[in-house]
């Protein structure tokens, strides 16, 4: 006959396989989901996150234009006077981007593509017409007069007495002029006559967005890595126009570094972050702001700062590479007046690179303005944030009407930081323009120096419902993995936790089973204490008829 197995020892190895196998899992879930998220992101012609890359037509972008139109131009040149601005719309558009000419380099783990973007108005969610007349400097004179100061007298007196036929520093356009379809002015025509080199611009008219609605020139072309070697490469930026530095500023300021902007590395730190830009022709820091939740999903924000927005950003090198970089030059002066914003000591360290410096192209700007100067054909053009925010008193102090609000006016990014993905994007950039004084041409002789706003846009963008559904599910199932192993942990204790339990019954019903036992015998032994024997016949097996008695 087979022995039984005891319930107890079953239940021993079941709660011991339990544990086992919920330490297992809680232990190699996290890497099993990383392993499976890794897969996911790396981009590549059948990866999910392709077609969304290839063309943005899924995912909501908007683009915002705000103009400061300038009331009161005929007062520029008053002394105390200053230039009255209202800020004008929102005019907004929806922006689309495609992906062209891509190609896979599985050599280097990079994909080569250039971007076309696409805007179109939006005149439902826009404050005006594109009819609009906006009341501007005028840009084009102004960048005029700036590019000429160092040239030749032959030159600066051409351009003094050509503008001497028409003074005015201001100009009346529509906000579509202004945008996209450009407008005539004789001294773009001059300058074609004069020669194309690396500081014409290549337009017959002027427009901000001039030609770069469905052009693929502007953004250039791009290389990006896909992380298919290395996840933590995610669209980086590796080559910008085939070179992975750029000619407008010295080393190191002139190295293509930082992400495209579309792709970051999983499992993110609460580290700065780097965007190349290539409107800026350079890349930009944003600094770790907080943790901010959106559409129910946890984020960090990431916004710019001083290290971007500061002529005094210090950063370390390693030395077999800091000495090979250029020394960084500035002139220090700026207007009169001091400076406000944080001094950051001298460091006596020939591998620490003041980078604030070398992007200043000569004179250094006030806290809070980028000089583009140098990408953007010598014109004196200048990026800040909406209404000077976080930037020099000294700048909002110059004009009437600008007031910032860092609700509305930072510039901020919300990265998920288990996958890396984008949740919500707020571009928010002002375009400034140097206006200062000039010996040699007569209109601007009493001209104030100030750097003018011209306008602002906001550019928009973050997941969908759909799309932060899809995320939510994506970031639970780390969890349900984690929680299905303490819950068979749990399970197994229990089992383990109910083998005492069952001793103790057992051991309860063995001892019950043993009084009981006991009391029969005890009741058996009373029976014969009142039973009469005297007259029993063994031998006949007959039962006598007698009477129970006490026996005195």
């Amino acid at each position: 006959m087979r022995p039984r197995t005891s319930k107890p020892v079953t239940l021993g190895i079941l709660g011991l396989l339990f544990v086992l196998l919920g330490t297992f899992l809680g232990y190699y879930w996290p890497i099993l989901f990383r392993r499976i998220l890794t897969q996911e992101l790396v981009l590549s012609p059948t990866s999910k996150s392709y077609n969304a890359w290839k063309n943005s037509s899924a995912i909501p972008i908007t683009m915002e234009f705000y103009f400061f139109n300038w009331t009161n131009p005929n007062e520029l040149k008053i002394p105390g006077k200053k230039p009255i601005l209202v800020e004008v719309g929102p005019y907004s558009f929806v922006e689309k981007r495609e992906k062209v000419n891509i190609t896979f380099n599985p050599e280097n783990s990079t994909v080569s593509y250039l971007q076309r973007r696409f805007w179109y108005f939006d005149e439902k969610n826009s404050k005006g017409s594109l009819k609009d007349n906006i009341t501007q400097l005028n840009v084009v004179t102004v960048s005029a007069v700036h590019k000429v100061r160092y040239s030749s007298y032959i030159m600066r007196s051409s351009l003094s007495y050509l503008l001497s036929q028409s003074p005015e520093i201001h100009v009346v356009r529509t906000v579509d002029e202004l945008l996209f379809t450009g407008y005539k002015d004789v001294l773009i025509d001059l300058g074609k006559l004069a020669g194309m080199t690396d500081e014409t611009p290549p337009f017959d008219r002027f427009g901000w967005f001039y030609t770069r609605n469905g052009s693929t020139d502007f953004d250039g072309y791009q290389n990006m890595a896909t992380g298919e070697d290395d996840v933590r490469n995610i669209g980086l930026f590796k080559f910008w126009n085939h070179k992975d530095t750029t000619k407008y500023y010295k080393s190191p300021c002139n190295a293509v570094e930082g992400s495209a902007g579309e792709f970051w590395p999983p499992f993110r730190t609460e580290e700065d972050i780097t965007i190349f830009s290539a409107d800026l022709c350079r890349p930009v820091t944003y600094e770790y702001e907080r943790t901010v939740y959106h559409q129910g999903i946890e984020g960090y924000k990431y916004s710019v700062g001083k290290k971007t927005l500061s002529n005094d950003t210090k950063r370390r090198y390693p030395h077999e590479q800091a000495k090979y970089f250029e020394p960084t030059t500035t002139t220090e002066d700026f207007f009169t007046a001091e400076h406000s914003g944080e001094v950051i000591e001298s460091v006596e360290d020939p591998d620490v690179v003041n980078i604030g410096q070398c992007y200043c192209n000569g004179e250094c700007s006030p806290m809070g303005l980028i000089n583009i100067t140098a990408c953007r054909y010598g014109a004196p053009g200048f990026v800040s944030l909406p209404h000077f925010h976080k930037a020099d008193p000294i700048l909002r102090d110059q004009v009437v009407g600008v007031n910032p609000d860092d609700e509305k006016h930072n510039f901020y990014i919300v990265l998920e930081p288990t996958t890396g993905i984008p949740i919500d994007v707020a571009a928010r950039f002002q375009i400034n323009i140097l206006l200062q004084p000039s010996n040699f041409v007569s209109t601007f002789n009493d001209v104030p120096k100030i750097y003018f706003p011209i306008f602002w846009f906001n550019l928009k963008s973050g997941t969908t419902d759909d799309l932060a559904y899809s995320l939510r599910q994506m970031l639970m199932l780390r969890s349900i993995g984690l929680y299905i192993s303490v819950a068979i942990i749990i399970l197994g204790l229990l089992l383990l936790l109910s083998i005492p339990t069952l001793y103790m019954v057992k051991r309860k019903r063995e001892i019950s089973r043993i009084k009981g036992k006991r009391a029969l015998a005890s009741d058996k032994k009373m029976e014969n204490i009142y039973l009469d024997k005297s007259n029993v016949n063994d031998d006949a097996h007959t039962r006598a008829d007698c009477q129970l008695y006490p026996k005195l």
